[in-house]
């Protein structure tokens, strides 16, 4: 029989228990590389930006109490006229002939009472006779006071100091009582409208955004801004988009106007809305995960946290609502703890990680590095 395999097999097997009293080498776990925030109590309000119409404060559409041919329009659209101004007028040749008919009648009336008046004290006329002049000489006063204002209806005056914005009315045309001539609008002070969301109203009452007295920029196509403040605000949405209408009112700026219909930016406070809190502890976007696995629920948002060891946890966070520099949480993080912001991907639980030194690294060169 051969006995050299034998040999062979006996020797492998003492040479696999020699080995077996070696110490086994773990590879080197590799460290992440990452970039962190602290979390931190919100120092600054955050600002709110909605787009906004300009509205006229004060807008009219003015029109002749009288029909009648027009014989004169002495504006035009975009000019600026001040309160009391002629702007356009109808021809007075019936309603001046009107009030010199009724000066004669009045003229009339006024001498039959005079000469009355002295012959009733001397029992001349009857005092009943006396009545009856002096009731003429107040109709034909009221006909004549009718006349004249009549006539005072020709001329179509400024209410206010403004500017005109249409003028659809030509001269020589004929107009009815109450058609429209031209629209004003105020010169002095501009209405902004916007549409804004229920959040502002979920968290605010009416006497609490008058008394915290929440100021706002109007922001211009060409960027110029301008102070303006709360003048109304709806208490139901508009059934169309299911916003609700907000009105600011501003003095008219000195170097330009603001006209109707112009489209601008508010930029508003959401501190003094109510919106946004001081004291509540914020972090950036980058810093909530959703990794494979995650429920993709809204209610569900985690973050990476850098332990005292260097080692990371994945915890739950509440959130709030959502601010121009982040989002403000109501659970899961304290101030001073530091979550990652760059280079989570590839995290696990419990692994360690290096935080990045971004005065010498560009946190845009993230990649893993081995210790």
């Amino acid at each position: 029989m051969n006995k050299f395999p034998s040999i062979v097999m006996a020797l492998g097997v003492i040479t696999a228990l020699q080995g077996c009293d070696k110490p086994i080498i773990e590879p080197r776990q590799k460290v992440q590389l990452v970039e962190v925030t602290t979390v931190q109590l919100a120092e600054d309000s955050a600002r709110l930006s909605f787009p906004a119409v300009a509205v006229a404060a004060d807008k009219s559409s003015l029109s002749f109490r009288l029909q009648g041919e027009v014989t004169k329009v002495t504006v035009r659209p975009g000019d600026q006229v001040v309160a009391g101004q002629l702007l356009a007028q109808l021809d007075p040749t019936y309603y001046r002939l009107e009030v010199d008919d009724a000066k004669a009648e009045y003229a009339i009336a006024d001498s039959q009472y005079r000469r009355s008046a002295k012959l009733v004290d001397q029992g001349y006329i009857a005092p009943s006779q006396f009545d009856e002049l002096k009731a003429q000489r107040r109709i034909a006063k009221a006909r004549l006071d009718i006349a004249q204002l009549n006539l005072s209806f020709t001329e179509l005056k400024a209410p206010f100091s403004g500017i005109i914005s249409h003028v659809p009315i030509q001269q020589f045309e004929n107009v009815q009582v109450g058609q429209q001539v031209m629209n004003i609008h105020s010169s002095t002070t501009v209405d902004i409208q916007l549409q804004a969301p229920d959040i502002i109203y979920s968290k605010s009452s009416a006497t609490e955004i008058e008394d915290s007295k929440p100021g706002a920029k109007i922001i211009t196509a060409d960027g110029h801004e301008y102070d303006a403040h709360l003048k109304e605000f709806t208490t139901e949405p508009d059934p169309e988009v299911g916003s609700f209408v907000i009105t600011l009112t501003m003095p008219m700026p000195a170097d330009r106007f603001i006209l109707d219909g112009m489209a601008v930016e508010v930029r508003a406070d959401a501190q003094k809305l109510k919106i946004y809190k001081q004291d509540e502890p914020f972090i950036p976007f980058e810093a909530i995960i959703n990794e494979d696995g995650d429920d993709l629920n809204l209610t569900q948002k985690f973050v990476w946290v850098v332990n005292s060891d260097n080692t990371v946890s994945k915890r739950l966070i509440v959130t709030e609502k959502v601010v121009n520099n982040g989002v403000r949480l109501s659970a899961g993080l304290t101030v001073g703890e530091k979550v990652v912001i760059a280079g989570g991907n590839r995290l696990r639980e419990g692994q360690s990680v290096k935080i990045l030194d971004k005065s010498k690294i560009n946190s845009t060169n993230i990649t893993e590095a081995g210790q």
